[in-house]
């Protein structure tokens, strides 16, 4: 573990590396005489303007400019179209924009619905703002629970990390942004990401780390960035089979390919299979490489051609072409887009243990609540990296906000390292409540390196003792992924997981802990009882959180400088819950799991006739048996019952969140596609389904299986 000092230096040298210049604000709508509307004489705009440019323009465009900057050319009316990090909402601007919870946050949330709106608002703060690509969403599976991305990414399951970034594409899209998903492909881990070749099987890449991008791209999303590291001794920026083979010719993709900043290795690959646009500047793919290359015949004018029409397209559909790139009639940090803000962060809370119903607080009297934890004064409001938008207004802390439910009530936030010297002994016995801010933040947690999974020094110990002196113990955790809870796990009564949660944290923690919103997230990741649970990890290099500064500080360099060595995903599909549910391994707390203050019953399941492209439609009742208003996430997992190949217990293919008043019931329907039951034949290089027996498993997590519903599929030609 590396002194906190040196991990501020490099997160320091990181935020100088990452931070984007902010757009030009001149933002008037180009002229684009030479770029006809499709259908008319000339072809589409964009064809129009690749016949219009010079060799010369052509060469030049395939590389940015201004570190986060895609050239114009100005004697074409072509306008400078600019990008900007990322999910959460945009960053580097000298404006006040509206911060999002984190992409962990907002899967959790399991409402893809919630997520098209947060989404949308973020594409008309671009427009706003003058951005016209936003580098966006993040899609990369949670393999092992220390990525220092994470909390950037969508969790441990394709399909849900799918259905969230298909809502998310098409929410920003809706403004006329170019989202470009991200990072194509297994990029899993960020250590030593320079440097690292993804050894994985062709039927792991297709059913665990492809299916999230696939289903972005049948969303509609107009762009994808590629990875730093290598996928089976290929760099992820010049990956013929990836790019060329899957994304362009399997999928039919023709938009933009956009590489991370600083991803490129070579002029060749890259030029004639790979991205489309190299950022943030012309290292390996500007006008002076790519002339010797074309010289030397390895590679042709032609090959330019294709990646400045794939610019182009992506730029056309979306629209701007057609709207001024800064417009003025866009909203910005408005009440609203608040308002979006603080409705994810409420949803996303997740209620691990809730023990003798000690949350919500408006049931209960208190008088005095001692507030502790190295989080406690500066909540985290973001992980660390490309991701993190800098607060430009206060951020409230939980005292602060617990003060406006409570006004009656002494609130006493201890200091960081509170330690239980005598006289702070007292006065947390005393305290009818005591509440522990812990976890990790963006110097901690963050792009460029991996994380420690144990808590910070001295935390775990913290709780412990806090749970010897109080019974009534509340335990907050901030972070973007699974973390070690066993030591401390039995010391408090009540655990609740707040991720990151933007400026907004503690007004949302405030608002599930004194009752005023009912919790209603859910897991997007396993929590194991032990590190070692995960098989992923014996493949992952041993003190994987120990950041090297060095390394960190240099970019993560030159790889003709250092041997590229290979991860290797001998786990295959047993990623997460697939792992633990198959194998019967006890967890700490399962994929899909988040208490509520209510109550719901499941019944009445039903297979319907299908219909179309349907195999199966099944549906069940849901009914609020308790006493509040509360929303249920019910999730549907399919189980083959006697099949030919491996296949893992049971795996996530439906989901639905329902609100619903005391008493009140919805009938929740699921339709399944053949996808839903079907597995990846390496031999034949096609999806297959086996006819037979399957198990349809709805329940409240992976473990609270409520209703199991056998049917028999039968192969359908389509």
């Amino acid at each position: 573990m590396f002194d906190q000092f040196i991990r501020k230096v490099v997160q320091k040298k990181l935020d100088g590396i990452l931070a984007p210049r902010p757009p030009m604000t001149d933002g008037a709508q180009a002229d684009l005489k030479l770029a006809p509307a499709k259908g008319k004489k000339g072809g589409t705009r964009a064809q129009r303007l690749v016949a219009a440019m010079t060799e010369e323009e052509k060469l030049a465009f395939v590389s940015g400019v201004d570190n986060f900057c895609i050239r114009g050319i100005p004697r074409l009316g072509l306008p400078r179209i600019w990008t900007s990090d990322a999910t959460s909402g945009i960053r580097g601007l000298a404006v006040t924009v509206t911060d999002l919870p984190a992409n962990i946050a907002m899967t959790a949330t399991w409402n893809p619905g919630l997520i098209k709106r947060a989404a949308a608002m973020v594409g008309e703060e671009c427009r706003a703002t003058g951005i016209g690509v936003l580098l966006a969403p993040g899609v990369n599976i949670a393999r092992v629970p220390v990525c220092g991305r994470n909390f950037e990414y969508m969790g441990e399951d394709p399909y849900l990390a799918g259905e969230m970034a298909a809502a998310y594409v098409r929410g920003a899209q809706s403004q006329g942004v170019v989202t470009t998903v991200k990072h194509f492909a297994c990029n899993n881990s960020d250590y030593d990401r320079h440097k690292t070749d993804s050894v994985v099987d062709e039927r792991t890449l297709r059913e665990i780390y492809l299916p999230a991008f696939k289903r972005a791209i049948e969303a509609g999303a107009l762009g994808l960035m590629t990875s730093y590291n290598q996928i089976n001794g290929e760099y992820g920026s010049e990956n013929e089979y990836l790019v060329e083979g899957i994304l362009r010719k399997e999928w039919g993709f023709d938009g933009l390919v956009i590489s991370d900043w600083d991803s490129l290795y070579s002029t060749e690959g890259p030029a004639k299979h790979g991205v489309d646009l190299e950022m943030p500047r012309g290292k390996w793919m500007g006008p002076e490489k790519l002339r010797t290359a074309i010289a030397d015949g390895k590679i042709t004018i032609e090959d330019i051609d294709r990646k400045v029409l794939h610019i182009l397209t992506a730029f056309e559909r979306a629209g701007l072409f057609d709207r001024p790139l800064v417009d003025s009639e866009a909203a910005v940090a408005t009440a609203n887009h608040r308002g979006i803000a603080a409705a994810v962060a409420d949803e996303a809370i997740v209620l691990l243990k809730n023990e003798d119903a000690v949350l919500p607080l408006k049931n209960r009297q208190v008088r005095k609540i001692i507030i502790i934890g190295r989080n406690a004064k500066e909540i985290p409001t973001g992980g660390g990296g490309s991701s993190f938008i800098n607060p430009t207004i206060p951020v409230p802390t939980l005292d602060m906000e617990l003060r406006r439910y409570l006004p009656d009530c002494e609130i006493v936030t201890l200091r960081e390292d509170w330690d239980g010297r005598k006289a702070d002994r007292k006065v947390v016995a005393g305290a009818d409540l005591i509440c522990i801010e812990t976890g990790y933040d963006r110097v901690y947690e963050s792009e460029a390196y991996d994380r420690i999974w144990r808590l910070p020094p001295h935390e775990a110990r913290r709780i412990r003792l806090a749970g010897t002196l109080n019974q009534n113990l509340v335990v907050v955790l901030h972070g973007g992924g699974d973390m070690e809870t066993s030591s401390w796990i039995d010391a408090p009564k009540a655990v609740l997981n707040a991720f990151y949660l933007g400026t907004g944290t503690a007004q949302a923690i405030a608002k599930v802990m004194i009752g005023e919103a009912n919790p209603s997230g859910k897991l997007p990741f396993t929590m194991a009882k032990d590190y070692d649970d995960y098989r992923s990890v014996a493949y992952y290099p041993k003190n994987g959180g120990r950041m090297n500064p060095s390394r960190i500080q240099g970019g993560q360099g030159d790889p003709s400088k250092r041997a590229v060595w290979p991860i290797n995903y001998a786990e295959g599909l047993m990623v997460g819950y697939r792992n633990f549910d198959t194998e019967g391994l006890d967890v700490q707390y399962p994929f899909g799991h988040g208490l509520s203050y209510t109550s719901f019953e499941y019944s009445d399941p039903v297979v319907e006739t299908a219909e179309q492209d349907e195999l199966v439609r099944v549906s069940c009742k849901i009914t609020n048996t308790g006493e509040t208003a509360g929303a249920e996430v019910v999730q549907l997992y399919v189980h083959e019952q006697d099949p030919d190949v491996f296949r893992p217990d049971q795996e996530l293919k439906g989901f639905h969140k329902v609100c619903l008043a005391v008493g009140a019931s919805e009938q929740v329907v699921f339709s399944l596609r053949k996808d839903a039951f079907s597995w990846y034949d390496v031999d034949i290089s096609a999806w297959r389904i086996k006819p037979g027996l399957f198990d349809l498993r709805i329940g409240s997590s992976s473990r609270d299986i409520r209703l199991t519903v056998p049917v028999e599929v039968r192969d359908r030609k389509e």
